[in-house]
């Protein structure tokens, strides 16, 4: 339980921070924890105050954390690196898209869907590389010891 809840305050964490520099960069001095442009940022902005759009923001962040959290349990599994890696992926892309499109990350349609994905699917693919290599020096450190 622990791990979950440390994983949902790093997610907050790191929206926190993101929002912070999104809104020093476009927001003209205010702070939004969404983007208020998005199709759902802008239904934020119009029917909820600031307060409760903040509350909504770090609660999607929160699970956002969860989400990356529960899906590593997908690891634990006795299944191959390529059934695991591909189950993971999955499990991630589609809560991600799905908290992105709540936490008001991107106006929805397809070209800012695509944008999304491509970026999600690059990001994915440099951290599965590190690790991949990672656990590849560990096996070769474990095979040189045998």
């Amino acid at each position: 339980m622990k791990k979950y809840i440390l994983s949902g305050a790093l997610g907050v964490t790191i929206g926190t921070l993101i929002s912070l520099m999104m809104s020093a960069i476009f927001s003209e001095g205010d702070y939004l924890p969404i983007n208020p442009f998005s199709t759902v940022g802008a239904y934020y902005q119009a029917h909820f105050s600031p307060v409760a759009v903040m509350a909504i923001a770090v609660t999607i962040w929160f699970a956002i954390g969860l989400l990356f959290q529960a899906a590593d349990r997908v690891f634990e599994k006795d299944w191959s690196l390529l059934k695991m890696t591909l189950t993971h992926f999955t499990v991630t892309v589609i809560g991600f898209t799905l908290l992105g499109i709540l936490a008001g990350w991107f106006p929805l349609d397809w070209a800012n869907l695509l944008f999304f994905w491509i970026i999600y699917v690059l990001i994915y693919a440099v951290i599965y590389l590190i690790n991949y290599r990672q656990m590849k020096a560990i096996a070769a450190t474990i095979n040189q010891g045998i």
